[in-house]
């Protein structure tokens, strides 16, 4: 974290020495000089979120009345994400074609697991209640879930040039530093047919930290914190952004892939990254 606050002090340091460079080179027998301006406004846009892991089950194996559940590989949901922005023009500035862009904002990247379990043949025992009693065939088959609820706070700040002369094109990196908010998930065990059976309730549920829902149907194996979850997110962030100058404000579309370095479980490689697709709206102050 100490090193995460050092490094956003450097920007910062930087982007204010730049600003007392320029006042240095201005001309000092000009009786007015033109001031910097300050480009700040919202920031918002979609997430799609990208869970890079192999988790193993959580389920007591060796516990007859619940069936394993197989290992979840590589989730993927929808998110957002919404706050602020400024950007600070490098060098001259009626001349730049660089800034330093940073933006403080909230942001959801959670994460959808799922496998089909097998189709598997039982012999179950029907009494029809007239002294018929018979064995038949019947199909079961089953469904694991995940959901991953997983949100922060950002603070970014990306480095941007515009190569093309008169070309409102800008290419963008830079270094992205989350603080989790929520990081919980919810494993689920159902049974999709058939429809009117239901799990065989364990003697020691209560004690295997489950529970039943759906007229047992639904078996809710987790449900909560993550276990061993960093609380900080380390990531890289590159991009392209176009800018639509409007009088004293602008817009800027971009398009952005967050690629995450750290791992959201301290115990296994769990990497979260998105695919970003951002609106800047930025006033001329």
């Amino acid at each position: 974290m100490q090193k995460y606050l050092l490094l956003i002090a450097v920007l910062i340091s930087f982007c204010l020495g730049d600003v007392k460079a320029q006042g240095d080179l201005e001309d000092p027998l000009k009786p007015f000089q033109e001031e910097r301006p300050i480009f700040i406004g919202p920031v918002f846009g979609y997430n799609r979120s990208m869970h890079s892991v192999s988790l193993k089950s959580f389920a007591d194996a060796g516990n007859e009345n619940i069936a394993p559940c197989p290992t979840f590989e590589n989730g993927q949901d929808n998110g957002f994400f919404v706050g602020f922005t400024y950007e600070h023009i490098l060098g001259d500035f009626k001349n730049s074609n660089s800034s330093i862009i940073i933006r403080a904002m909230y942001q959801t990247m959670p994460s959808y697991l799922e496998i089909i379990g097998d189709r598997y043949p039982s012999l179950v025992t029907i009494d029809y209640g007239n002294g018929t009693i018979k064995q038949e065939l019947i199909y079961s088959s089953t469904i694991h879930t995940m959901e991953v609820d997983y949100s922060m706070f950002t603070l970014e700040a990306v480095y941007k040039i515009n190569p093309f002369e008169g070309m409102n094109l800008g290419f963008t990196i830079g270094p992205t530093f989350d603080y989790a908010l929520t990081k919980n998930f919810t494993q689920l065990f159902k049974l999709k047919e058939p429809l009117n059976a239901r799990f065989r309730r364990a003697d020691n549920w209560e004690q295997l930290g489950i529970r039943y829902e759906n007229n047992d149907r639904t078996i809710v194996v987790n449900d909560g914190a993550i276990p061993d979850a960093s609380g900080l997110r380390f990531a890289l962030k590159v991009g392209v952004q176009y800018e639509i100058l409007m009088g004293r404000m602008y817009f800027v579309p971009g398009l952005n892939y967050n690629f995450g370095i750290t791992n959201l479980e301290s115990k296994q490689s769990w990497r979260v990254s998105a695919l970003q697709a951002a609106m800047d709206i930025r006033f001329s102050l």
